[in-house]
């Protein structure tokens, strides 16, 4: 897994497109239309993007997530948004 900020949403949307996951770092998920309640007390959250849904699904389990749900499925956007101690987890993971 390796780690992009706010700026290099394109950079991780390559590197996942390669086979890699990339952890797509953003502030402010509240102010999205439609976020869940959980991102609304958050203020970073981050973007799983892994083009192997086994594997991204894996991961998302491994790092704590308790509702799992996949985002813009069979796309270069395929994803798990994350924020709280399971996008902590990723973030010491990427650094590892």
């Amino acid at each position: 897994m390796r780690l992009f900020d706010e700026r290099n949403l394109f950079r991780a949307y390559r590197y996942a497109e390669q086979g890699g996951q990339a952890l797509h770092l953003f502030e402010n998920p509240g102010i999205y239309p439609g976020a869940p309640q959980v991102f609304k007390k958050s203020k970073k959250a981050g973007h799983l993007f892994d083009r192997d849904m086994i594997r991204l699904i894996a991961t998302a389990r491994m790092l704590g997530l308790k509702v799992i749900k996949v985002h813009r499925k069979g796309t270069k956007k395929q994803h798990i948004d994350l924020c709280g101690r399971p996008l902590l987890r990723a973030i010491v993971r990427c650094k590892k």
